[in-house]
């Protein structure tokens, strides 16, 4: 059986290097990207030099502001982000026939079986490290391993830039002793029980019995243990064009109640926002399809100006598209609603965009617990009750 191969390529501050690649002005200075300029809004990506000056991914400006007095806020750039990813994905095209970009500085590229095109994995890997700096500018750390996982967290042990290879049969070895921060998926509850727990290196996971895992860490402790171990049996796969989540409401009853249509708006929003979040991503385009009884369909489509992420914020969004598209005082039949140009958040996962409120963000979090682990639906909004009866 061939030997899996896979290149992971890591942008460190993806939206800073974009930045700081369309403006050379910016070279050697603090500066960060944020959705606005409000103190409460957090920062989604950072210099180097507002990292070696105290600030970093998901802090609040305010506080930034306080460590760094001349720090520049810049907004987010979509299109040049586009244009980047486009260029760092016609070298990908060049040497794997599958690849998997997240679209905010992590590429990975299935390399296996090409070694009689390009050399052997970790030269391919040099290849492509080369053509991205002649044709973007953009310099990434690199790491090939026998998985995503692997490779992930060698470019973490690595960056800001390098190239690292883990031999087939190493992964735990290599594994064992790097920073419990490092393993995907180790967001703030998680490292604060392995910190309370005195778990410093991944191999400590590692160690844990199958038992001792899920009583540590619940239902994560078993993922975590094996991905500890290096295991990770999930395909490079292509990502191409712009994800969406959809959900749809039929109504046992064709429904002319403005009421209860918004309750069903306010369900979708739910349940299509917490797959986002799951997903750590957020929404930049809304569409929305009411079909009426007589079959007749209206067709609603919303870009929003900055990214959607919270319930209350889609929800907002939601209805005020409805009202916009169903124009037609007849009785209704279902109602569509898509969320598209979803983009990656660009932080840690339990924080959210800029533009929300601690306070809401905190709640937000809250209920996504509880709906994680008791199943959707069990905290909702009172209006969302409404078709339940």
């Amino acid at each position: 059986m061939m030997e899996q191969a896979v290149c992971h390529l890591n942008i460190v501050g993806f939206k800073a290097a974009v930045a700081a690649k369309k403006d050379g002005r910016l070279k050697g200075r603090p500066y960060v990207i944020a959705g606005s300029s409000g103190g409460r809004s957090l920062a989604l990506d950072c210099s180097p030099e507002a990292i070696r000056q105290g600030v970093s991914p998901g802090m609040t400006l305010a506080l930034a502001h306080r460590r760094i007095k001349d720090l520049i806020v810049l907004p987010p750039d979509i299109p040049a982000y586009e244009l980047m990813n486009a260029g760092i994905e016609k070298v990908a095209s060049r040497y794997a026939p599958v690849w998997e970009n997240d679209r905010a500085g992590n590429l990975y590229l299935d390399i296996t079986g090409t070694s009689s095109l390009f050399g052997p994995p970790v030269d391919c890997s040099c290849r492509v490290l080369r053509d991205i700096l002649n044709e973007t500018g953009i310099s990434p750390a690199a790491a090939v391993a026998c998985n995503k996982l692997v490779s992930k967290v060698a470019t973490r042990a690595i960056r800001p830039v390098g190239l690292i290879q883990i031999q087939a049969g190493t992964e735990a070895d290599f594994l064992k002793h790097q920073d419990v921060r490092l393993l995907p998926g180790m967001g703030r509850s998680l490292l604060k029980t392995a910190e309370v727990t005195g778990i410093r290196e991944i191999g400590e996971i590692a160690a844990l019995s199958q038992a001792e895992a899920l009583s540590l860490f619940g239902k994560s402790g078993i993922l975590l243990r094996n991905m500890a171990l290096g295991i990770d049996l999930s395909p490079v796969e292509n990502l191409r064009g712009n994800r969406g989540i959809a959900q749809s409401a039929d109504f046992n009853e064709d429904i002319i109640d403005e009421e209860k249509i918004m309750a069903a708006m306010e369900v979708l929003s739910e349940r299509g926002g917490l797959k986002m979040r799951n997903g750590k991503l957020g929404m930049m385009s809304m569409r929305l399809t009411v079909i009426y009884s007589d079959g007749l369909e209206a067709h609603g489509f919303e870009k929003t100006k900055r990214l959607l992420v919270t319930d209350s914020e889609i929800m907002q969004a939601a209805c005020n598209l409805y009202k916009k598209t169903a124009v037609r005082r007849i009785r209704i039949k279902s109602v569509k609603l898509g969320f598209e140009d979803l983009m990656p958040l660009g932080y840690q996962p339990d924080l959210f965009e800029p533009e929300t409120e601690t306070k809401n963000r905190r709640l937000q979090e809250a209920v996504d617990r509880i709906q994680n682990r008791f199943g959707e639906g069990k905290v909702t909004r009172g209006r969302s009750l409404i078709n339940s009866k």
